[in-house]
């Protein structure tokens, strides 16, 4: 799989990055959209339990309608109105608010007025202003649950997951496949867990050869029995480092998503006469200006995409470990 074969995953292209803040906001849009999308495209009997697992009991005849940035106030009164927050970060904070307060998503039937406020990453809180200031969108009159009802992303993977296996024993394939793509979908956008997953990662590699190859360099590091292996907590990657010393290989997704082999020290040049052997192996030559080579002479390239059999990279791997003393 690659991640734009999702259906969920949004493509971006080539335009500038804009700013933490803006991807960040771009994701909890697309997050919310892609749990809008599966529950309105799928048999309303997910709808009617994804309401009951947050504590809402649906007549099993309702018709839902499902909508994004619930930009205007509503104008029906429901006997049940209530304000739904999602975070990776369950913790309810206070803070300022901006003067204008859009839920991002709302599900709306006769008997139902549920409006959906999502953030991500564990250093995005919910705020109580903004999921108090969310009760205007009601129409005057409403009766509102007074406390907000707060659950996890994770907990909706779980519930998710979950809810699988009941549709696969009812044979509704759509169903299943819309709830596998979105489990699929917060993998790659690493939206529930905590810390990215090395499939997150993986799927980072475009191309089905180089996520292959990828896979075969992990399992082989911590399989190896002539290995002591720990991690080396790289932020953009998978790094590895032999016990006691610094790392000796990191599959990273910043540098053209390569595997780095990092061999010796840096004044023993040892990268450099590396990375010329791999170039003669692979019949490609990585492209590594004047300063990298200045900054990195103990580092060694290796572009997944044109390794057709990882027995070939597998020694450099091994001399790059060696050389970690």
């Amino acid at each position: 799989m690659s991640i734009y074969d999702n259906i969920f995953h949004y493509y971006r292209g080539q335009t500038r990055n804009k700013g933490e803040e803006t991807n960040i906001l771009q994701v909890e849009n697309n997050v919310t959209k892609a749990l809008l999308n599966v529950l309105q495209h799928s048999s309303p009997v997910l709808t009617r339990e994804f309401l009951k697992f947050i504590g809402i009991q649906s007549p099993l005849d309702e018709i839902y309608e499902y909508r994004q940035q619930q930009n205007s106030k509503l104008t029906r009164i429901t006997s049940i109105a209530a304000v739904l927050g999602v975070a990776e970060n369950p913790k309810v904070k206070t803070g300022s608010v901006k003067s204008f307060n859009i839920p991002d998503g709302a599900i709306i039937s006769n008997n139902i007025s549920l409006l959906i406020e999502n953030k991500i990453g564990y250093n995005s809180y919910l705020l109580k202003e903004q999921l108090e200031g969310h009760k205007n969108v009601f129409p005057e009159g409403q009766v509102v649950q007074e406390e907000p009802i707060i659950t996890s992303w994770k907990a909706i993977r779980s519930f998710f997951q979950g809810e699988i296996q009941y549709f696969e024993g009812e044979k509704d394939t759509l169903t299943c496949f819309l709830l596998k793509q979105f489990e699929q979908f917060c993998v790659i956008n690493c939206i529930g867990d905590r810390q990215k997953s090395k499939e997150y990662f993986f799927l980072r590699f475009e191309k089905e050869q180089a996520r292959k190859i990828a896979r075969q360099i992990d399992n082989y590091i911590w399989s190896n029995p002539e290995f002591e292996v720990g991690d080396a907590g790289t932020s953009d990657g998978i790094g590895y480092k032999k016990k006691g010393f610094p790392k000796f290989a990191t599959l990273t997704t910043a540098r053209q998503r390569c595997l780095i082999l990092h061999v010796g020290r840096k004044e023993e040049y040892l990268g450099l006469d590396m990375q010329s052997r791999i170039d003669v192996l692979l019949n490609n030559t990585y492209d590594r200006n004047d300063s990298d080579i200045q900054r990195y002479p103990h580092e060694a390239y290796i572009r997944l995409e044109w390794v057709d059999d990882f027995e070939k990279i597998k020694p450099f791997i091994e001399e790059a470990y060696s050389h970690r003393v």
